[in-house]
């Protein structure tokens, strides 16, 4: 769990970016919301991963300490991403093209 911040958040925001281009339509179609669900869903994984990388035992050496610190930089441009997407959702109209 160490290494969560490099593998989770990106993850969760290559999925919210192909859900994006893909929920619009059935929002727009079913009149549901399931973008800003789905976006805020995988916001909350990519905060869980952060933490989990943060809150692990401590580093061993330098390096890691490094790589660590790194992937919570990381982690956290993906969760800003992520927020970002969110808001979007919520404020665009799913049905205008």
């Amino acid at each position: 769990m160490r290494y969560g911040g490099l593998s989770v958040p990106p993850l969760a925001w290559a999925v919210g970016t192909q859900l994006g281009q893909i929920t619009p339509y059935i929002d727009c179609r079913q009149q549901m919301v399931w973008t800003p669900a789905f976006c805020s869903a995988l916001l909350l994984i990519s905060v869980a991963g952060t933490a989990a990388s943060r809150l692990a035992p401590p580093p061993v050496g330098p390096t890691e300490r490094f790589v660590v610190d790194a992937a919570v930089l990381i982690a956290s441009a993906f969760v800003f991403a992520l927020v970002l997407q969110g808001a979007a959702s919520m404020l665009l109209d799913p049905c205008q093209h």
